[in-house]
């Protein structure tokens, strides 16, 4: 099973580049960690930092190195050590005291992800957002079944046109929309995602059987080619100053939205939001009423810090992002914005 993987690139020596702000290291940090089969970069960088989106830093890892990845294993041991004057993270593993970085021939499956890869994993592939009604009516769709049957299940053949390759499709169709709740524009439809058919016989009608059945297949369903490979690699860093959003959607469609949750934001590639940004999750300030001097008056209350999020779809007028921490539910209609 497909796993994204995070990159690391290890210090290994004092050319690494220059910390743009001082690291603040937890106090109870430990000096030596033991990779534990389970962990997430994500968790480790926050046994060490107060604001674990600025691992990178304390790796002295700069965004151009990840052409060049290393990786980290359960089984390997973390030091914490100090570079004229500032927090660094070095690898070694628990049979020597300390080794210079080196490329592993153990299976990147075993390494440990940013994230919970299985969190993800079901939107990393698959449609989410049509943010494109022409395109959406270009693709490939089902037009017809066996004895004219409405609804398909498992192994059920179907025929579709427009398809230039063979291999494995996804069914899925223009959904509910998803609107921005400020400025009321249309960001895009959400998708209702089928499942998966595989193709049979390429033709002008081409054949295809149906495989994983996730929702309802139905007569009229677009078709999206499933890319064979995910390959995502990215680093957690701050969105550009300045740019701010709201969730608008629950993907599961619950009212309260906890840790590990997925949400849709109304920013994306037009905004200049990228995969891996963090953003903060901020309450939507409530407006309260008073009296002042025998008159009443409306108060708003400050805005209140609740969680923190990483964008991993990006589209473009929105993005989709997983909350990797929450002291409170979100809700819809909450803010995001830098998480400092």
């Amino acid at each position: 099973m497909f796993k994204p993987i995070i990159s690391l690139v290890l210090a290994v020596g004092l050319s690494a580049p220059a910390i743009a702000d001082t690291l603040q290291l937890r106090e109870d940090a430990p000096q030596r960690y033991v990779v534990k089969k389970g962990d997430t970069l994500w968790d480790i960088s926050g046994k060490y930092l107060k604001s674990p989106w600025k691992w990178p830093q304390l790796w002295r890892m700069n965004r151009a190195e990840i052409k060049n990845p290393h990786w980290i294993y359960p089984g390997d041991v973390l030091y914490l050590e100090y570079v004229n004057g500032q927090p660094v993270l070095r690898i070694g593993n628990n049979r020597t005291v300390k080794l210079s970085p080196q490329v592993r021939s153990t299976a990147l499956d075993e390494a440990i992800t940013m994230i919970p890869a299985k969190v993800i994993e079901p939107f990393l592939k698959r449609p989410l957002l049509v943010d494109d009604t022409a395109e959406y009516e270009r693709a490939p769709r089902i037009v017809a079944t066996q004895e004219n049957r409405v609804i398909l299940s498992t192994m059920d053949p179907a025929y579709a046109t427009g398809l230039n390759a063979g291999g494995v499709w996804q069914a899925y169709r223009m959904g509910r929309p998803v609107v921005d709740p400020d400025s009321k524009e249309l960001l895009g439809h959400e998708v209702v995602y089928g499942g998966e058919l595989q193709v049979r016989k390429l033709d002008q009608v081409s054949t295809l059987l149906v495989g994983k059945v996730n929702e309802e297949i139905l007569i009229g369903d677009r078709l999206a080619h499933k890319a064979e490979k995910e390959d995502l690699q990215y680093i957690p860093h701050e969105p550009p100053a300045g740019l701010q959003g709201k969730i608008v959607q629950s993907v599961n469609g619950v009212n309260e939205i906890g840790q590990l949750y997925s949400v849709v934001i109304n920013r994306g590639l037009r905004e200049g939001v990228e995969v891996g940004h963090v953003f903060g999750i901020y309450r939507a300030p409530k407006i309260i009423k008073v009296e002042n001097q025998g008159q009443p008056q409306q108060l708003t209350m400050p805005s209140e810090k609740i969680g923190d999020m990483i964008v991993y779809r990006v589209f473009q007028k929105a993005s989709y992002a997983l909350v990797l921490r929450a002291t409170q539910p979100a809700f819809v209609g909450d803010r995001v914005a830098a998480p400092e």
